[in-house]
């Protein structure tokens, strides 16, 4: 590809992504034209599926108009501290004179708020730019354009814009608030990059103390809780070796000792458009899927696509003061989920296999009372 030259943001998307995911609206719909980018439900699903085929070493790029960020903004502030492989770069379309659109909004704001790099459209080959960006850094990169600069000519130079797949997520030994100072710890750099149109302030410095940083300095590290019924369901995956990508919520325990089958989290109701595109398997629990997961879910279904969802269904919200939750079989219907009780142990280990197609094993169980 060295020396190629060409016309249009669409060329250089496409020279550069190995998968595109978007949400069509105005100005970014002829470029999602242009680069036959698949159109998915929403931006937040859009983006964890650009986040599970980065931890499958595939560069991804997601394609959203500005208001489409609002959307997509959880997982792109966990994706910070979480980390990811392959570069993810979003490229955000504004339109500054509202146009097409209901409102104006500036796309670069979101820099500040996840703490990653903004990439203008002035460079000589911005798209390559915000890919080495992403892996460097290891978190996702917003390419920020306006209707005007989607002729704008491309030029790919003679620089290698990093290594596909080498950015990294994070240490599992880290706590979320080690994990919190790892990722800002790379401001300078970005900021001396030019990544950050706006102040992005640094975690106080006083605020830090070691022992929370990692598990191993603290010495304990959380875990289930005595009597969960749901232990031989973590208890089987770890000894099936079977990966995982893991919620938030009790499903997130799948990454602390003693479990090792759970290898991210990028938010809340992210677990099954992620494992779509990485593990296959997704481990989520009820409240999560019914916040904001099953969007994935509707998408899979209508798709096609292939996932074994594991749904821990507890009624409650176990580790905010178990506050009641709907029943979530009332809204899968259309999944024809296969449901038994945490006890039974044979059924539940026999239905523990990726399959071809979109699976969803809600297990029940009644978390013990305090």
């Amino acid at each position: 590809m060295e020396g190629y030259m060409s016309s249009g943001l669409g060329d250089a998307v496409l020279a550069y992504a190995d998968t595109r995911y978007a949400v069509p609206g105005y100005p970014v719909t002829t470029l999602i034209e242009e680069t036959g980018a698949e159109l998915v439900i929403n931006e937040k699903v859009a983006l964890e599926y650009a986040l599970g085929d980065s931890l499958s070493g595939k560069r991804s790029c997601v394609i959203v108009k500005h208001v489409g960020m609002n959307v997509l903004a959880d997982p792109l502030v966990h994706a910070t501290a979480q980390g990811l492989k392959a570069g993810v770069v979003i490229v955000a379309g504004d339109d500054p004179k509202a146009f097409g659109t209901q409102t104006v909004q500036d796309s670069r704001l979101y820099g500040s708020i996840a703490v990653c790099p903004v990439i203008e459209m002035s460079g000589p080959d911005p798209v390559g730019e915000a890919f080495r960006a992403s892996e460097r850094f290891s978190r996702v990169s917003i390419l920020r354009f306006v209707p005007d600069d989607l002729n704008r000519p491309w030029n790919r130079g003679q620089e290698s814009y990093g290594v596909k797949g080498s950015g990294k997520v994070a240490d599992p030994d880290l706590t979320m608030y080690g994990r919190a100072v790892s990722a800002y710890s790379a401001i300078p750099d970005m900021t001396k990059a030019g990544y950050f149109p706006f102040t992005v302030r640094p975690l106080a410095e006083d605020s830090r103390n070691d022992a929370f940083l990692s598990r191993r300095a603290r010495g304990s590290s959380r875990t289930l809780c005595p009597g969960c019924p749901f232990k031989f369901v973590f208890d089987t995956l770890q000894e099936k070796g079977i990966q995982v990508i893991s919620d938030t919520g009790c499903s997130l325990l799948a990454m602390s000792p003693p479990y090792s089958f759970g290898i991210a989290n990028y938010g809340m109701g992210s677990s099954a458009g992620v494992a779509a595109h990485a593990t296959g398997v997704a481990l989520t629990g009820d409240y999560a899927l019914i916040h904001s997961g099953i969007q994935a879910i509707i998408d899979l279904h209508a798709k096609g696509r292939p996932v074994l969802l594991i749904v821990l269904q507890n009624r409650c919200m176990g580790t905010t003061g178990r506050q009641p939750v709907p029943d979530v079989c009332s809204y899968l219907g259309f999944a024809d989920p296969v449901v038994c009780d945490a006890g039974e142990h044979e059924k539940i280990s026999g239905m523990m296999i990726p399959g071809e197609k979109l699976r969803v094993l809600i297990i029940q169980g009644e978390c013990p009372k305090e």
